[in-house]
């Protein structure tokens, strides 16, 4: 929250700080029991660089019962079939190359709030690979800064989500930059 006179616009540049780094999940379901199948990441090293992305299926980890938590409409959603995941990568070098990207950023910003915070705990564990960053709540923000996130909002409304985790990752990557100062 503001203090001292800041602005509000001024409290949001300085929560979205370059680089920019942001993480999006494809899961089995839209649950916290459900499991993440597929992740992308997007960074933005400034507003005069292109972003980066990368993402990659995830192999279930053999602990997983997927087939409990298989909802047919996240797979009309997201268009990922289980047969699919089998060529998909391994939980440890999906959280491997997560931290890789996030790389000494302390923050990597999520829109699925607890559900992506669910997924990237599953993921985690599944590979015996903590996490070097934590996620930050974007919606949580945008919601406490409503009345100065038009741009960003603009910008989500004019560009249909492809519900594929790297492409939406940069699709909120390049909303972002428009908060994040200069």
């Amino acid at each position: 929250m503001p203090s001292n006179g800041q602005s509000h616009h001024a409290a949001m540049a300085s929560v979205f700080q370059f680089p920019l780094v942001v993480v999006d999940f494809e899961a089995t379901a839209l649950t916290l029991e459900s499991y993440p199948i597929e992740v992308g990441v997007a960074r933005a090293v400034n507003s005069a660089d292109p972003v980066s992305s990368w993402s990659a299926l995830i192999v279930p980890d053999p602990t997983w019962n997927v087939s409990a938590q298989w909802d047919p409409d996240a797979e009309r959603v997201h268009g990922i079939s289980r047969w699919e995941l089998r060529s998909g990568t391994s939980a440890r070098d999906v959280m491997t190359a997560l931290n890789a990207w996030a790389g000494d950023v302390d923050i990597v910003w999520c829109d699925g709030g607890r559900y992506d915070a669910s997924w990237l705990r599953t993921l985690a564990e599944a590979a015996c690979v903590e996490p070097n960053f934590a996620l930050g709540d974007l919606s949580a923000v945008l919601a406490a800064n409503y009345n100065r996130c038009d741009s960003y909002l603009e910008f989500i409304s004019r560009s249909a989500a492809p519900h594929r985790a790297g492409p939406d990752a940069e699709r909120i990557c390049r909303a972002l930059m428009l908060l994040a100062p200069g």
